[in-house]
């Protein structure tokens, strides 16, 4: 054996994922030591075996007509786009698989496929209880919504009215111009309380969609904060679910508040698209910019990782691009399209 090949078996069984070479037929021809482990057959049991005896039941009778369109148009991808891909242990055991597939020349002069594995149960798990600890924080801030709106709000509107009785009961000019600070201060803390309802839990998003709640933060943001968001929004609310269309929400929150506190500009903008199956998003300012890197090696960046997360929820990813004096830009970057394939190996 040559040196090459030699390099290229010992990459072949070391690799962290698992490998299966299966050829035009579905058959199992060659599968690496992760791939023994993953399925929890000997090297002997899986070379030879159907590929479709590592699917799931329910899928198997489609399989094969999935691997023959496959092998029409082989090239290199991840399988099942923005599907959970399940396989099967011996014994009947199903996890959760990311997997990729490549196709090969095979010897017979068909082309094969090569498939690699990746058990992605911890990451699942992470991911649920990621998304199950947004749920619970999104139910919280929706509460304190309500509270701040329903009760407390309310109550100083009680005030503002008592206040407006008092008013015709009293002639002093004294005490008129007293009551009239005590009110103006009422109603600037009632549209405070307000604006941090709205900020806590939109109404809009649910009522109006996203389009809508972003231009509700936008007019915020304008009011209070002096910064003017030009906002290019394609209706992008039919390819999401309702959280995801609150977490898109807060990831762009997130980026313009990093705009309004870091970027000493008083301009940003917004455009959200949808083309070929992925949504992105894109939040910019001709601002201050950074060094990303220098971050995380400064213990910062916590609100760019939380959009980070809320991101991987979706499937998505989230990149930041800046230099210092060049401003910076946040792509959000999500898949919405589901391909037209049965999720298995």
């Amino acid at each position: 054996m040559s040196l090459q090949s030699q390099n290229y078996q010992a990459i072949f069984e070391r690799s962290p994922d698992g490998i299966l070479l299966v050829d035009a037929e579905g058959v199992i021809r060659e599968a690496n030591s992760m791939a023994q482990q993953l399925f929890g057959y000997q090297r002997d049991e899986l070379e030879g075996m159907s590929v479709d005896r590592l699917v799931p039941p329910h899928v198997r009778p489609d399989h094969g007509s999935h691997r023959d369109r496959y092998s029409r148009a082989a090239a290199v991808r991840p399988m099942g786009i923005g599907m959970e891909l399940r396989a099967v242990r011996n014994g009947g055991i199903e996890f959760p698989v990311e997997i990729s597939l490549a196709p090969i020349d095979g010897p017979d002069g068909n082309t094969w496929t090569v498939a690699t594995v990746r058990d992605v149960s911890l990451q699942k798990r992470l991911r649920d209880f990621g998304a199950g600890a947004l749920r619970a924080s999104e139910e919280e801030r929706a509460r304190i919504a309500r509270d701040l709106h329903d009760d407390t709000a309310q109550r100083l509107a009680t005030v503002l009215v008592r206040l407006r009785l008092l008013e015709n009961e009293i002639e002093a000019d004294e005490a008129m111009a007293r009551i009239d600070e005590i009110r103006t201060a009422l109603q600037d803390t009632v549209e405070g309380i307000r604006r941090i309802a709205r900020g806590l839990r939109p109404p809009e998003l649910e009522d109006a969609g996203l389009e809508s709640a972003l231009r509700s933060h936008t007019r915020m943001l304008r009011e209070g904060r002096g910064v003017d968001v030009l906002l290019d929004v394609h209706a992008v609310d039919e390819y999401l679910t309702q959280d995801g269309r609150l977490i898109l929400y807060r990831i762009v929150q997130e980026a313009l508040n990093n705009v309004v506190r870091h970027a000493g500009v008083p301009q940003a903008r917004v455009t959200i698209r949808h083309e070929d199956g992925r949504i992105t998003g894109i939040v910019e300012d001709q601002g201050t910019g950074f060094f990303p890197q220098h971050l995380a090696l400064e213990g910062r960046g916590l609100g760019l990782l939380g959009m980070q997360e809320r991101a991987v929820m979706l499937g998505g990813s989230v990149a930041v691009e800046s230099l210092p004096g060049q401003g910076t830009r946040v792509r959000l970057d999500i898949p919405v399209e589901i391909e037209r394939e049965v999720g298995s190996v």
